[in-house]
């Protein structure tokens, strides 16, 4: 793989996780988005598809394992906000009969603003992850480069 190739991949990559992003923001606004959109595993996302492919040809980097940890926490979150939008109703017998579906609604939708924050803080962190990849990349020559794969 070449330098431009590996870059270019890079930022389709980093492209394919501000979308991702903007379509879970989306979610929580309460705008529709498909299901496919939003991906719940981290391998299936596109930036998942691109890590755990033809990005494992720079596995060997110190920069690209420090990508991995904060993007599955990112869907960890994401699980979290979406089982507290979409998920069952897991209450009681007696808090279904007495207690009031749309104060439910609202604490969830609430909990799930305060998640949301935490995985925008998260996908900073992943940023930052990606940019400094992206400088190893450019500080290595062809030569290097090619020999990682």
């Amino acid at each position: 793989m070449d330098k431009k190739t590996a870059i270019t991949e890079l930022r389709r990559a980093k492209s394919a996780h501000i979308q991702w992003r903007s379509y879970a923001q989306a979610l929580i606004a309460g705008i529709p988005v498909e299901k496919d959109h939003v991906p719940v595993i981290h391998t299936s996302c596109n930036f998942g598809k691109w890590y755990y492919g033809t990005g494992q040809g720079l596995s060997s980097l110190a920069s690209y394992k420090g990508i991995e940890a904060p993007h599955e926490i990112l869907h960890k979150i994401y699980i979290n906000i979406f089982q507290l939008l979409f998920g069952d109703d897991n209450r009681s017998t007696m808090e279904k009969l007495f207690g009031s579906k749309t104060k439910l609604k609202e604490e969830n939708q609430a909990k799930a603003e305060e998640l949301m924050k935490k995985l925008v803080s998260v996908s900073a962190t992943l940023l930052e992850s990606i940019e400094l990849l992206e400088a190893e990349i450019m500080s290595m020559s062809e030569d290097e480069l090619a020999s990682l794969v």
